[in-house]
């Protein structure tokens, strides 16, 4: 069997092949990387409003009396100063402190949750929950595969959704979810997203998923591909797994501490956190713009003024909102300050750059 056969399709894979999007392969889904094209749709979103179908992203509900206590093992913040309807981003991270995952957990209740990882690491990210389910009152159940999950981005987004739910019109803060309904069946909302800009993410049924995604284009709101979604993530400063973000990278080097609370004897990796903020960061994160319209790419040597190599790309794109090449990588911290400049190698070819503060884009 093919690598294609065995690429697995969102509820909506139908409805990207209505708008002759193009598609690849995205951590072992089908999805569309574009339709009308890349930077036009990364301007619609930063201008009004754009839709994603973001069903590839896991969806895990946890379950029963002992969810609170379970999920204060695997991530990397405390779950229990959360609220009901908040959502909070966090890591989970393995027994050395390396970045398994970053996740969205939504708490519905102390007694139910849903967690988001992502795409390529749904199984990995479970294989490590099962490791650690206590055997009695936790429920871990991966809904993935049986709901669609849909993203509104953008300036407008807030009146879009309006436009489409029948309750009363839903006004949720940054990080706070609500159910409501759609054609008569539930619905979850969620006020986050992956763009920088203002948003919710819609978690339905299959069933009414496409009719949902339908809905939206009627009213004018254009399909975005995840080429665009790339580009805005990376001008929002958001890492992304297997570029910013792995098992050799901890949160510190990843400039993410913010989102690590120490100190918690029940949390698998917080000795090996505190031993690694005790000891300091060898390599840090950082955002630099390019003085070319060449773009970077994962992988590309960063160096001094000297041309001594001194890290690596991450990430690079060429960004409409600087109009400009921009790009994300590591290197050794003492050559991390903000101004420095540096130069990278790109295909054989040294060009001059410097480091910026992130994030590259911020909503105003």
């Amino acid at each position: 069997m093919s690598a294609e056969q065995n690429l697995k399709f969102t509820a909506l894979h139908q409805e990207h092949l209505n708008s002759n999007a193009k598609m690849v392969d995205f951590g072992g889904w089908e999805m569309p990387i574009q339709y009308e094209g890349i930077l036009a749709e990364t301007k619609s979103v930063r201008s009004s409003v754009g839709i994603f179908d973001v069903s590839h992203m896991g969806r895990v509900k946890i379950t029963g009396k002992a969810s609170e206590k379970f999920l204060c093992q695997i991530t990397s913040f405390d779950p229990r100063q959360m609220s009901d309807d908040q959502a909070k981003y966090g890591l989970i991270c393995n027994a050395d402190g390396g970045i398994i995952d970053d996740i969205i957990l939504y708490r519905k209740s102390q007694n139910e949750y849903l967690l988001i990882p992502n795409a390529s690491n749904t199984t990995e990210v479970l294989e490590w929950m099962y490791k650690f389910k206590f055997k009695e009152d936790l429920g871990i159940n991966d809904i993935t595969e049986k709901t669609t999950m849909i993203s509104i981005q953008g300036p407008s987004a807030q009146e879009t959704l309006n436009n489409l739910i029948e309750t009363p019109s839903v006004s949720l803060k940054r990080f706070r979810s609500t159910n409501s309904q759609y054609q008569g069946r539930n619905i979850f909302i969620g006020r986050t997203g992956y763009t920088g800009e203002n948003g919710f993410e819609i978690v339905s049924e299959n069933t009414i998923g496409s009719s949902i995604w339908k809905h939206l284009l009627q009213l004018g709101v254009k399909p975005i591909g995840l080429g665009a979604r790339d580009i805005l993530r990376l001008e929002a400063g958001l890492p992304l797994h297997g570029n910013e973000i792995s098992k050799d990278i901890n949160p510190y080097q990843a400039n993410l501490e913010r989102f690590v609370s120490l100190n918690r004897d029940d949390y698998i990796a917080n000795l090996s956190l505190k031993k690694i903020f005790e000891k300091g960061k060898d390599i840090s994160l950082i955002g630099f713009k390019v003085f070319d319209r060449i773009i970077p790419r994962h992988h590309n040597k960063i160096l001094d003024l000297s041309n001594k190599e001194i890290g690596y790309v991450t990430s690079g794109s060429y960004s409409p909102h600087l109009d400009t090449s921009i790009g994300m990588g590591y290197v050794q911290t003492n050559e991390s300050d903000i101004a420095n400049k540096i130069n990278l190698e790109i295909r054989n070819k040294i060009v001059e750059a410097e480091i910026i503060k992130l994030p590259f884009y911020k909503r105003s």
